[in-house]
């Protein structure tokens, strides 16, 4: 038995949409006017137990610069911000009876140096009880610095909408 369950075709679909609609940030350098500091773009997915959360941010969000680090304290922010993106926690708040637990994180690093960078996370949890579900906060807002907006797409079994957020403790309706 697989530690971690086939998603459904619905849950599939959704995955697929999401992608569509997310960028990379290889994407986003080919693409003008895509990069927007002090924007983050969000895309949450909810489907069964399974609960999808992608985040991209620009790097000056997340460091303060989108240069080559120059000295020992900024190499130290960006392995400290690369090891948060990396492991995925505090990145979302859930409400404790749902029982969420994180099984898979990804994480794209930015290409400091090169222009304009993002940052890049796809995060997935396993619920126990996803009745329970009843919100999210996105915690990794507190984190970040400069962010004017986020920019939160939703794909749960009450449909899709999209919700922009400007306040950093701000709690998402998934009902």
């Amino acid at each position: 038995m697989s530690r971690h369950p086939r998603p459904t075709v619905r849950f599939a679909a959704a995955l697929a949409l999401l992608s569509m609609t997310t960028p990379t940030p290889a994407d986003e350098l080919d693409a003008p006017g895509k990069h927007v500091h002090g924007e983050v773009t969000i895309n949450i997915a909810l489907e069964g137990r399974k609960l999808l959360f992608e985040i991209e941010a620009p790097a000056d969000q997340a460091l303060g610069f989108e240069r080559s680090p120059r000295d020992d304290r900024e190499r130290a922010a960006v392995k400290a911000v690369d090891d948060w993106f990396r492991s995925g926690r505090a990145m979302l708040g859930v409400p404790r009876a749902a029982g969420c637990r994180l099984v898979e994180a990804r994480f794209t690093p930015p290409k400091l140096g090169s222009g304009h960078a993002d940052y890049g996370g796809r995060y997935l949890f396993d619920c126990a009880a996803p009745q329970a579900l009843e919100w999210v906060e996105v915690w990794a807002l507190r984190r970040l610095q400069g962010v004017e907006e986020a920019v939160v797409n939703l794909i749960t079994p009450a449909g899709q909408r999209q919700e922009t957020l400007r306040d950093r403790a701000a709690r998402i309706s998934l009902r």
